[in-house]
């Protein structure tokens, strides 16, 4: 018998979001960016001042200091929680880059990962599970923004039109109006 594996991808959709929309995903991408260098920030110093390295998967996502800050609060939990792992997911790559060149693998000597410059802008991401995965609704994803976000601007969720010539199988699909 043999297993059928799923492919999976990733497709960029140009997007043209009205004022609020964009000021919303542009809100987004900034606190990630802001929560990604303070994640940055902690496992530095901490790799610097103790020579650790923080790299298990939810080390810095059940650091209070970051976690219950309210930068993370101003983001939704799971991507909270995906912006701390690519945190995370750099300071592995480091560590093993580290690795190979004190074993005299590597012929360069490699630097802790840096903070975002510029406009610090961040991905986010919302992974297809847990409580906020993204729904679809019609032809439009449903994204949540959680609690804080709801209690502090009024608004619940965004939505972002789903591409034509994907095969979409999300799983749970929601054919009522939005």
């Amino acid at each position: 018998m043999t297993k059928t594996k799923k492919a999976m991808g990733v497709q960029q959709v140009l997007l043209s979001p009205n004022q609020e929309l964009k000021a919303l995903l542009e809100y987004l991408c900034q606190q990630s960016g802001k929560l990604y260098n303070s994640g940055v920030y902690l496992a530095r110093q901490t790799f610097f001042k103790t020579g650790k390295m923080l790299t298990g998967k939810f080390d810095l996502s059940f650091e209070p200091s970051i976690s219950k800050s309210m930068v993370a609060k101003s983001l939704p939990s799971t991507p909270m929680q995906q912006t701390l792992m690519s945190v995370t997911e750099a300071f592995k790559s480091f560590k093993e880059l580290r690795d190979l060149y004190l074993k005299g693998q590597l012929h360069f000597k490699p630097k802790p990962p840096g903070y975002l410059k510029g406009s610090k802008l961040f991905k986010v991401a919302y992974p297809n599970s847990g409580g906020l995965r993204p729904k679809l609704i019609g032809n439009q994803l449903r994204f949540s923004l959680g609690l804080t976000v709801k209690r502090w601007f009024g608004v619940s969720e965004f939505f972002l039109p789903m591409s034509s010539n994907v095969d979409f199988s999300l799983g749970e699909r929601v054919y009522d109006s939005p």
